[in-house]
């Protein structure tokens, strides 16, 4: 199967679901039970059809410098954010972060929690089709965590060259780790 007849038969299935919120804070509460020894870490605010990272949001800045992505052009910029940030609502619905906008290479988060739309159990990502995070990617190296619902889950997931693995994928029952 191609990479846009799987990104919308994954999609159909995300507008189905009736246990996000569940699934979610599985998700969650696995992530914050591991030791995630990092100084700094760069998470995206979440759309409503993505694992709901708000909780994560909140509780990662008590330990770590947090870092959430703005789209800038056909980049990814980064701003640091606490518990007093102030958010807009940008492009496609996503709140952003006000505040400086850092090239992510001048911060070279240790984490990035990433989005995305599918993924398999050889930890490979299908995104949403827009590059953003693959271009991210070629300028950071970052260890990249994939939050996925049970139904992001696939047996294969097609790649390209340019395609880059996670290090980690966590769902609501278990997280898979790169050997």
């Amino acid at each position: 199967m191609d990479k846009q007849q799987l990104r919308k038969d994954i999609k159909q299935r995300l507008q189905g679901m009736t246990d996000k919120d569940e699934q979610s804070n599985k998700i969650a509460n696995l992530l914050l039970g591991c030791d995630l020894s990092c100084k700094s870490i760069c998470i995206y605010n979440s759309l409503p059809s993505e694992v709901n990272t708000k909780r994560l949001i909140e509780e990662f800045p008590k330990t770590k410098e947090v870092y959430l992505p703005v789209v800038e052009g056909d980049d990814i910029l980064l701003v640091k954010v606490d518990k007093d940030t102030r958010y807009e609502e940008a492009k496609w619905g996503i709140s952003e972060p006000v505040g400086k906008r850092l090239k992510p290479e001048d911060v070279k988060p240790d984490i990035t929690i990433t989005p995305l739309l599918g993924a398999d159990v050889n930890l490979n990502r299908l995104g949403k089709g827009k590059g953003f995070y693959d271009r991210y990617f070629q300028k950071v190296n970052t260890y990249k965590i994939g939050l996925a619902f049970y139904e992001q889950l696939e047996e294969n997931i097609p790649c390209d060259e340019w395609d880059k693995k996670l290090d980690m994928l966590v769902l609501p029952d278990r997280i898979i780790k790169r050997q």
